[in-house]
């Protein structure tokens, strides 16, 4: 079965810094017009809270499409500030071990801070620039290929 659309599933919080990511990546690809469905923005963030209405949502209207799932993460600290690109989606909260179940197609991953110590404090003062920055990393990536 052919993929039709694109759909960009924005996933996080604005209300933690670090998790910020995916509800500030949502805004920016909306503002830039692509052409995509795109959830998860600063206003409609996507968290653990509404996660499981988005997905039977996705499954009923999107279940034909390429789900592209975008989130923060942490990891080793030599990564900080990377992206990873994997194929099968990624899981929601797989920082905190939550048992969440794969999201979308192709996940997109930027590491904002390492799995050590107290990740939830590292989310919360995260730097808001070096985030956007890893925002504007993912819009480029994204935004750089044809679909």
């Amino acid at each position: 079965m052919e993929k039709r659309n694109v759909v960009f599933v924005c996933i996080g919080t604005p209300r933690i810094a670090g998790d910020s990511l995916g509800p500030i990546v949502g805004d920016m690809l909306r503002e830039k017009g692509v052409k995509a469905y795109v959830y998860g923005t600063r206003r409609r963030p996507i968290t653990a809270l509404n996660l499981h209405g988005y997905r039977k949502m996705l499954k009923t209207y999107h279940s034909r499409d390429l789900i592209i799932a975008i989130d923060a993460t942490m990891g080793n600290l030599e990564d900080v500030g990377k992206l990873k690109v994997a194929e099968g989606g990624l899981r929601p909260a797989g920082a905190f071990r939550k048992n969440s179940g794969k999201l979308g197609d192709i996940g997109i991953m930027a590491i904002v801070g390492e799995r050590e110590g107290d990740m939830l404090l590292q989310l919360k003062t995260a730097d808001p620039a070096f985030i956007s920055k890893l925002a504007d990393d993912v819009v480029n990536l994204v935004s750089s290929v044809e679909y």
